[in-house]
C-alpha cells in the first residue's frame, strides 16, 4: 500500500531574462551578468499522508489517521521545486526521507519524430546517505512535468516501504 497520495500539484517557471547571452552560471544558480537571478521555479503539491500529530490522538475525539498537507518550493526548475515540496510535505510524518538525496536526473525523448509532442522517459537515480543503498525509478508520459514526478513519488514510496516504520497507508482510506 502507498504510505502517501498526490493529491494535486502545480509547477511554474518564472523567467525575468528570456537573453541566454547575459546568463552566467555562478555557485549552481543561474544569474544575470547584473547578479540578480534570472528564473525561479515554483511548485505547489498537496499529499495525503500519515497523520502522526500529538494533538490529533488527544483531542478526545477519535483520531484522524491521515492528514492533507500543501507545501510549496522554489527550485532551479519545476522539477527540483516539485522534488522539494514533496519532500517538505512528507518530512514530518516520515523524517527518514531526509536521508534521501536525488543524485540523477535523466530525461529520454522515446520518438523523437514527435518532437515537443514526444513521449518522455525519465529516470531519477537516489540514494540514502546513511547506507549508501541506492536505487533508481522510471516514468513514461507525454508531459516531462508529469513523468518527473511520477518518478520522484516512486522513489519516495520505495524508500519509505523498504525502510520506514510508518507505511499503512491502504486504499479504503481514502
Amino acid at each position: 500500500c502507498p504510505p502517501f497520495r498526490i493529491l494535486d500539484y502545480s509547477a511554474q517557471v518564472y523567467d525575468n531574462n528570456m537573453d541566454s547571452a547575459s546568463r552566467v552560471l555562478e555557485k549552481g544558480k543561474l544569474e544575470h551578468a547584473n547578479g540578480m537571478r534570472s528564473s525561479t521555479a515554483r511548485a505547489t503539491i498537496k499529499v495525503r499522508t500519515l497523520n502522526l500529530d500529538d494533538e490529533a490522538y488527544t483531542s478526545g475525539d477519535a483520531p484522524l489517521a491521515f492528514i492533507d498537507r500543501l507545501e510549496v518550493s522554489d527550485g532551479n526548475g519545476p522539477v527540483d521545486a516539485l522534488s522539494s515540496a514533496l519532500k517538505r510535505a512528507l518530512s514530518p510524518p516520515h523524517p527518514f526521507l531526509n536521508t534521501i538525496e536525488l543524485t540523477d536526473y535523466k530525461v529520454r525523448i522515446l520518438d523523437p519524430e514527435k518532437a515537443t509532442g514526444a513521449t518522455t522517459r525519465v529516470m531519477i537515480d537516489f540514494e540514502d546517505t546513511t547506507t549508501g543503498e541506492s536505487w533508481t525509478t522510471v516514468s513514461v508520459d507525454r508531459n516531462v512535468i508529469s513523468a518527473s514526478l511520477n518518478a520522484l513519488v516512486d522513489g519516495f514510496e520505495y524508500a519509505l516501504v523498504q525502510h520506514s516504520d510508518s507505511c499503512v497507508l491502504c486504499d479504503d482510506a481514502y
